[in-house]
């Protein structure tokens, strides 16, 4: 480069991506200086300098790694998620939306799978702190182990201390689709639902056993408890419609549990909705525009992600979201009646 011009020799971009030291030497200094120049410190760079290394930067294409990021002090461009498992096509589209709304703020999200294990989460926590993250997602409701300031928003859940939380209108929610089960003249409507009544879960449950008891109709005996797991869940329901007793409808607290009952009823020869009726929760895409698309509740993932960042960014208060009731034709509805009715508008907390 000359010296007072401060134009650069032609120079070739390397045939790989271009990294630090290739920005070093086409400027003419240091890996560090070009390290203070990316991340404005910690020590001050001279300006002449400082455009040699910005000129570098533009003439090879370089892009910094957003890792190498995180470990040059200070708050990095990283947030966490911790989610109970991946496998599960709600926390897939979750995790999805979370990402594109980090990555379109300048932020890469870290994600770590929890397979509903506390122990895990603490591991998690405890790693992404290292990384001084500028904060952590949290959708499994436990207060992982993380530094003392590392910033932690809760997805789904209330918080279980001041952090701010993003959650979703569960109870409504199932009133909801229970409600439209209800209409289609369904009495005797089972509840498959999770292990515990706790969090999001006890939300689901109450919906469906406000509905029932608004209608004049028991609850007792209608509650399946099972695991989330779909071969656990299936098994469960397996048992259910092999007893003997004339089921007519299922609401489901998830969209996964839905489509596990639905499978489970086809390979039993019975047909749905005409001999079992099947609503769920979520509104996955994989439930809604499937070959038979399931009515159930969808919830509104793109602005939650949105709330979610608002709130760990100090710029948003702690939130619960309505969802909509996605028309499918697993409840009994004809084909092309699809539609979706919100049940409410998003309300603030504190």
């Amino acid at each position: 480069m000359a010296a007072e011009t401060g134009e650069f020799p032609r120079a070739e971009r390397p045939g790989r991506r271009p990294v630090l030291s290739d920005v070093a030497r086409l400027a003419g200094t240091s890996t560090a200086v070009v390290s203070y120049v990316l991340n404005d410190g910690p020590r001050p760079v001279a300006e002449k300098t400082r455009r040699k290394v910005e000129d570098a930067i533009r003439m090879l294409g370089y892009r910094r790694n957003p890792l190498a990021g995180a470990l040059s002090g200070g708050r990095s461009n990283l947030v966490g998620l911790l989610v109970p498992d991946t496998a599960n096509a709600f926390f897939g589209e979750m995790s999805r939306c979370l990402e594109a709304e980090g990555r379109r703020r300048g932020l890469l999200t870290l994600l770590g799978n929890t397979d509903y294990r506390p122990g895990l989460a603490d591991e998690y926590g405890e790693a992404f702190s290292e990384l001084r993250p500028r904060g952590i997602f949290v959708t499994t409701g436990e207060k992982p182990r993380l530094s003392t300031e590392t910033p932690c928003v809760y997805l789904q859940w209330a918080a279980p201390d001041d952090s701010p939380s993003v959650a979703f209108n569960d109870f409504d929610g199932a009133r909801l689709v229970t409600e439209h089960l209800l209409g289609h003249g369904y009495e005797d409507i089972l509840c498959v639902a999770g292990e515990f009544a706790v969090g999001p879960a006890k939300g689901r449950e109450g919906g469906w056993r406000r509905a029932m008891a608004d209608a004049g109709l028991p609850t007792e005996g209608r509650l399946v408890r099972t695991s989330f797991d779909k071969v656990e869940a299936g098994r469960a329901v397996r048992e259910v419609l092999t007893s003997g007793r004339r089921i007519r409808a299922v609401y489901a607290t998830t969209d996964e549990q839905a489509l596990v009952t639905i499978r489970i009823a086809h390979s039993l020869g019975l047909r749905v909705p005409e001999d079992l009726a099947v609503v769920g929760f979520d509104g996955t895409r994989e439930a809604r525009l499937g070959d038979v698309p399931l009515t159930t509740v969808r919830v509104p993932l793109e602005e939650f992600a949105v709330r979610a960042f608002d709130a760990l960014d100090g710029r948003g208060v702690s939130s619960v979201l309505d969802g909509t009731l996605s028309i499918g034709v697993t409840c009994g509805c004809e084909p092309g009646a699809a539609e979706e009715t919100a049940h409410g508008k998003a309300t603030a907390t504190g």
